[in-house]
């Protein structure tokens, strides 16, 4: 015990004091940027007016406040200067509880310098009317209603904060009232009522500043989370507008590859023998069916899924391809079946048939299918430029397309995500030295490899 009285009469109450004003400046200069931050983020203009409030007492209240305790005898230049501070800063207080919105909207961020040049004249008056100016530091009345007004406002914005069910705002309201409560200790103590209140004033008014920096952190915290939460909105909407946009577009080249195969059958219906024409007139409504079923998006339905033979499939595409005048040839062989939706054999090859008349113009096009194994194995084959060497993963990116032959870069993309469902693949066999042109090669798994399958699943499931 007698050690603690020893540090406390060794410690300078005026030196902690001191000490206890400039952590309350930088406190204040803290909360006047959370304070500035919050507003931004909101476009509230009571929270741009108490960063003013803030920036006005951190840089011109405090310094005149601790200047009166230095200054010894206290002049009428210092107390006016105080006094005009404390009023500019209960002023700016007010404006922040109830901001004026019709006024020009800068005069908030000016604030702090006007307060800062009436302070300065509120000086030099005292300084050419000493008489005059302590007449009007000394007038009781005028000091109580500023430190009333200032808790006023302080409980006030405490209100309102809790009607908002805002705990840092009710918090932030809550600091400044404490903040004018010190105030009123230091108008105590000039009217004899209290001895000395330099370290109690100084306590006091830390303690406001650190509510009002706390409850400002915590409503830029929630102003920031907000800002994330909704910038993860957009993201997220933003993401969904993108899988719209690229699902339209795979459509879209859907459509025009499927288009382009039915260009040229009209004319073909018109002039064909009557066996062919009877073909040509099946090939002509399967793929009007699969162009209808990819609008409606109902192409890859469960109940479509079935055991078919892909000789009827490949020969509808061949068929609708020849009518545009592609030398195209077909050979399957007999009696090949996979247990799959017919429509995504047929949009497959229709891209790669679509990419050998884009890519390959003119050249003939070869169109084979075997059983290899337990797969069943389409090669599409042309004799035009082919591609450049180790390009043959490339291709299949999304988006990967010559520029100078023109497309989207979107069919292969297509054909590799659409086989990869259904358990297939589809790969580029490398350029041959002499052997010009392009092979793709399709495979499948057999109808009865696929039949075996689902039941071990269904046995294993059941078991």
């Amino acid at each position: 015990m007698s050690r603690l009285i020893a540090v406390l009469q060794a410690v300078s109450v005026g030196h902690t004091a001191l000490l206890l004003s400039v952590t309350a400046c930088a406190f204040a200069a803290m909360a006047a940027i959370l304070a500035a931050l919050a507003g931004r983020l909101t476009s509230d203009h009571r929270l741009t007016w108490l960063s003013s409030t803030l920036i006005f007492y951190s840089v011109v209240d405090v310094p005149a406040t601790t200047t009166s305790w230095l200054v010894a005898p206290v002049s009428p230049v210092v107390n006016a200067a105080r006094m005009a501070a404390c009023a500019v800063a209960v002023g700016l207080l007010c404006a922040s509880v109830w901001p004026p919105t019709k006024l020009w909207p800068s005069l908030r961020w000016l604030g702090a310098v006007i307060g800062l040049a009436l302070t300065l004249g509120a000086a030099g008056v005292a300084q050419c009317a000493p008489s005059v100016a302590a007449a009007v530091t000394t007038f009781l009345p005028l000091r109580v209603g500023l430190s009333l007004l200032g808790v006023v406002a302080g409980v006030w914005l405490a209100v309102l904060g809790w009607r908002r069910h805002s705990t840092a705002l009710a918090r932030v309201g809550l600091g400044f009232a404490v903040i004018a409560v010190a105030h009123a200790t230091r108008l105590a103590t000039d009217s004899g009522l209290y001895t000395d209140s330099k370290l109690t004033f100084a306590s006091i008014r830390l303690l406001g500043v650190v509510l009002v920096l706390i409850g400002l952190s915590q409503l830029t915290y929630v102003m920031l989370r907000a800002v994330d939460d909704r910038h993860n909105d957009h993201q997220e909407q933003l993401r969904l507008a993108q899988l719209n946009l690229d699902r339209f577009a795979e459509r879209d080249h859907e459509l025009r590859n499927g288009l382009a195969g039915l260009a040229g059958a009209t004319n073909a219906l018109a002039g064909s023998p009557v066996g062919e024409k009877d073909e040509l007139r099946t090939a002509v409504a399967s793929e009007l069916a699969r162009l209808d079923a990819l609008l409606g998006n109902s192409g890859r339905e469960a109940d479509r899924v079935a055991a078919y033979r892909i000789r009827e499939v490949l020969r509808d595409v061949v068929l609708l391809w020849r009518t545009t005048g592609m030398e195209i040839r077909l050979d399957v062989e007999p009696g090949l079946r996979v247990k799959r939706v017919p429509d995504t054999l047929a949009q497959v090859v229709t891209n790669v048939v679509a990419n050998c008349a884009r890519h390959a113009a003119g050249s003939p096009v070869r169109v084979q299918a075997f059983r290899r194994g337990a797969w069943v194995r389409i090669r599409i084959s042309d004799s035009g430029p082919g591609l450049g060497p180790l390009s043959e993963t490339g291709v299949f990116g999304r988006r990967s397309c010559d520029q100078a032959a023109g497309g989207q870069g979107l069919g292969l993309y297509i054909c590799r995500k659409l086989l990869a469902e259904d358990g297939g693949s589809i790969r580029m066999l490398p350029a041959q030295p002499g052997r010009p042109g392009c092979t793709v090669v399709i495979e499948l798994p057999a109808a009865a490899i696929v039949a075996r399958r689902a039941a071990q699943r269904a046995v294993s499931s059941s078991a």
